[in-house]
């Protein structure tokens, strides 16, 4: 069960009705012991929301999601741009995720077959079902993105999931805008070909395209 952070209310506390987020972190900067509530409260769904899309499936979200608001409260009245609250936010929840992957890849890797490799779950027969259907393309996908390092992952998710600003992708990653857009074509391309090579995926995305031509059509 995820934790609200307990509150101090003491002298004049910063009340979650009067401004917006710039207000809010500047609160949190200066320590208002009621902004934490009020940041819990309205920034939650964001780190929830992110956390699913960057983890995917089979992850504890309320654990990551805690993980994600400790360190934001230990840090976030070190923010020097209170424009970029959700931005400070976000980039928690990546470099989160990305501990999380490296812990999954450790235990994978203790759970290799006798041949060293990985063991692959059979693909189910397609029943009709359209959510079962649905959820075997996820989980193949975020199968994919397993196979990606921590850093292209990263990446390739704040960019092409989360749908991140360019620039904003590169400050979070600490690269330059150049450096960053050559990184994501490279991770792209990659990820464009195991999606081909997955017979699944492929199949699902053409039947995709074959509907959205369809709506196009007059």
């Amino acid at each position: 069960m995820a934790v609200i952070p307990r509150l101090i209310l003491v002298g004049k506390s910063f009340r979650g009705d009067e401004g917006d987020d710039v207000a809010l972190a500047e609160a949190l900067i200066r320590r208002d012991p009621q902004a934490t509530f009020v940041a819990w409260t309205r920034l939650h769904g964001l780190a929830v929301g992110t956390l699913r899309r960057l983890a995917g499936p089979g992850n504890d979200i309320d654990d990551l999601a805690q993980e994600v608001f400790l360190r934001f409260f230990r840090y976030v009245h070190k923010l020097r741009d209170p424009k970029a609250l959700r931005s400070f936010l976000i980039g928690i929840c990546l470099r989160v995720v990305r501990g999380e992957m490296r812990q999954r890849w450790l235990r994978r890797f203790l759970r290799l077959t006798d041949g060293g490799d990985a063991p692959e779950p059979a693909v189910p027969a397609r029943d009709g079902d359209g959510a079962s259907d649905a959820r075997e393309i996820v989980r193949r996908y975020y199968a994919i993105l397993d196979r990606l390092s921590n850093e292209d992952r990263s990446l390739y998710v704040a960019r092409h999931v989360e749908r991140l600003p360019l620039t904003e992708v590169a400050t979070l990653h600490g690269l330059s805008d150049s450096t960053a857009r050559r990184h994501l074509l490279r991770i792209a391309r990659r990820v464009a070909a195991m999606v081909e090579a997955d017979p699944a995926l492929s199949a699902y995305l053409a039947e995709e395209e074959q509907a959205r031509r369809g709506k196009q059509t007059p």
